[in-house]
């Protein structure tokens, strides 16, 4: 399966960027993943770069108001795109602004991570960290508590 992640700004705090490293070494036995950065900017124009960077199969578009998952509900959610046969899922995160209409359109699932409000930048690593837990769920290996 082939994963993307597309997300409006970039990470420039060190931190963060290790952070995001880390993750994607540890998903690499489990998925391709690649990492799209759009450029910040109204969200309409980002709405556009973000759509342009779609690569088929399942839009999924983290949004405050999306649904709510549990980590074994999203490794469900995860484990039946996979028996369904989907080749690639897209992970979509806004930028302080949010999403615009055209990309919540367009997505297949809305996602909230949390009821809180994270910098975009701690939305990738928690994605990340979450993509990264459901597979140690899904494959039944330890990790998950």
């Amino acid at each position: 399966m082939h994963m993307r992640i597309i997300a409006v700004g970039r990470i420039r705090e060190r931190f963060w960027q290790d952070a995001a490293s880390y993750y994607l070494r540890r998903l690499s036995p489990y998925t391709r993943l690649d990492v799209v950065e759009v450029r910040e900017e109204d969200p309409i124009k980002e709405g556009r770069g973000i759509l342009a960077h779609l690569c088929g199969g399942v839009t999924v578009a983290l949004d405050e108001h999306g649904e709510s998952m549990s980590s074994q509900e999203l490794a469900l959610w995860l484990q039946n795109r996979i028996v369904e046969g989907c080749g690639s899922i897209n992970w979509i995160i806004g930028g302080p602004e949010g999403l615009s209409q055209d990309v919540l359109n367009r997505s297949d699932l809305q996602l909230s991570l949390s009821k809180m409000t994270f910098p975009y930048q701690m939305a990738r690593i928690l994605l990340l960290e979450q993509l990264y837990r459901a597979f140690k769920i899904i494959k039944n290996e330890p990790y998950h508590r």
